[in-house]
């Protein structure tokens, strides 16, 4: 009962935070808005999880079939607070699976604490607080599959391992290693002394084998066939991202040592003390083999494949402590369970980027927000629309919604970008757009405003075709063709 009542506190607590920092626009196009508006076009008949910021399906830039899992839910409830609630919600049950495992190795009372600590996470917080994200519903997902394998319900655990698989296609390196660990263990243990010729019977190693070459198959069909398939450009567009990977590796080592730090130190670094923390090689690789900042901080969701192994390990590695011969048992545990805690609650205080951090506050709804808002309710749900990063979110629930995304801050001219190709394979693309939209919409007080994001040309365009159509409290509302009086927003 402790457990859920922690895991309540944690998916209420996050379910209000989220919502809030979207209602005061603090989530952005990438990635939340991207996801409302393909969850939207599919629905709706217009395009497989198309977005119009992404050129295109969803499916071009990461291979996220879990998707199709969430529609029937996003068709009853198609509110970006249904996104952040599930979000907030599934995170919180990952600590069932980290109370199991504890329990098991150290206890119930122990167990108990370290699904405590789960929800105290730091990086988990920043997962949970960026957005929307697929691949953060994968953390309960490997760990429930890694305690599934545990307690050798190996069929549940294919199935765990398959829909972890779905959310974003680097899990199969994950479930990959998964498989080798567990064919290790099944060697080490009652299985290590059999004949060659009654290997193949034991589902012990049969399992994990047969997941370790499911997991590279899939990897290699999402990576090399399928996101390219639904890619424009026909390619994978993250391996740019190491063309120079010498140079990346020892780029802001610093940066990357923080990152480490920042992982490991809310657990005492006790995940270090057992080999079940390499499961996390690849997907730690990744994100430290990158010159992209954005991949080796705790803010954004590309720690979410680290968050189970780490736990994982840090269960084995306070077993490990708690068994070194010629102490008590009972009292290094206890010790360890204290360091633990204590060092969960400082690190949540200190760098959890939520209002958990002393350092974070609740978002505030102002008269700016309710203009905003204001703004929106003025344009046509059939018109299309065009604006900025923050406030995409809150219009993409249309076919021809765009905006900046401005992942680099370069001033671009946003009549002539190439969202989408004027066809695809000689056939024309539905969602291609000429460059004119009904609307557009500028917050110039907002750091994405597209007065700073325009081109000279663009922003001339703007004022010569658009006519101020309201305006309030530094909120733009242009319409093509209008030349009648601005309305107040207020």
């Amino acid at each position: 009962m402790a457990v859920v009542a922690l895991m309540i506190v944690y998916a209420a607590y996050f379910s209000y935070y989220t919502i809030l920092n979207h209602h005061t626009f603090h989530t952005y196009a990438y990635d939340l808005g991207v996801f409302m508006q393909s969850l939207w076009t599919t629905l709706h008949g217009q395009g497989i999880l198309y977005a119009g910021p992404l050129d295109g399906s969803c499916l071009g830039c990461h291979f996220q079939p879990v998707l199709f899992l969430i529609l029937p839910l996003y068709g009853l409830f198609p509110w970006a607070e249904t996104l952040l609630v599930l979000q907030s919600v599934v995170l919180a049950l990952g600590a069932l699976p980290v109370y199991w495992l504890a329990r098991d190795e150290l206890g119930a009372r122990v167990g108990v604490a370290f699904a405590g600590l789960y929800l105290l996470y730091p990086a988990l917080h920043g997962v949970n607080s960026f957005d929307f994200h697929p691949v953060a519903l994968a953390v309960p997902m490997l760990l429930f599959c890694f305690y599934a394998f545990r307690t050798r319900r190996y069929r549940w655990g294919m199935v765990l391992a398959v829909l972890a698989m779905m959310c974003k296609e680097n899990v199969p390196l994950v479930v990959m290693f998964l498989g080798f660990y567990w064919y290790w263990q099944g060697r080490r243990g009652d299985v290590g002394g059999l004949q060659w010729k009654e290997f193949p019977r034991e589902r012990e190693v049969v399992y994990p084998l047969c997941l370790a070459v499911l997991a590279f198959i899939w990897f290699l069909a999402a990576v090399f066939v399928l996101i390219p398939h639904f890619n424009p450009h026909g390619d994978f567009m993250y391996f740019g991202r190491y063309q120079m990977l010498f140079t990346s590796i020892f780029f802001d080592t610093g940066g990357k040592a923080l990152y480490l730090l920042y992982l490991l130190a809310p657990l005492a670094f006790t995940s270090l003390l057992h080999p079940s923390m390499l499961i996390a090689l690849p997907v730690l690789a990744q994100n430290t083999f990158s010159a992209y900042s954005g991949m080796y901080v705790i803010i954004h969701q590309y720690s979410s494949l680290l968050i189970p192994w780490i736990f994982v390990a840090s269960v084995y590695g306070v077993k490990w402590l708690s068994m070194v011969e010629g102490r008590s048992v009972r009292a290094v545990l206890v010790k360890t369970v204290y360091v633990l805690a204590a060092s969960a609650v400082i690190a949540a205080l200190a760098i959890s980027p939520s209002p958990v951090g002393l350092n974070r506050h609740m978002p505030q709804l102002t008269q700016h927000h309710a203009v905003l808002e204001e703004a929106i309710s003025l344009i046509p749900e059939e018109a299309s629309v065009f604006t900025q990063n923050e406030i995409f979110p809150h219009v993409c629930h249309r076919e021809r919604a765009y905006c900046v995304l401005a992942l680099v801050r370069v001033r671009i001219d946003f009549f002539e970008y190439n969202w989408a190709p004027a066809s695809v394979e000689g056939r024309p693309c539905p969602w291609s757009h000429e460059g004119d939209y009904d609307y557009i919409l500028v917050d110039s007080r907002s750091g994405w405003s597209v007065f700073d994001q325009g081109s000279d040309a663009s922003l001339q365009r703007l004022w010569s075709d658009y006519g101020l159509y309201a305006r309030g409290d530094g909120v733009y509302l242009f319409k093509l063709g209008y030349d009648g009086d601005p309305l107040v927003l207020q």
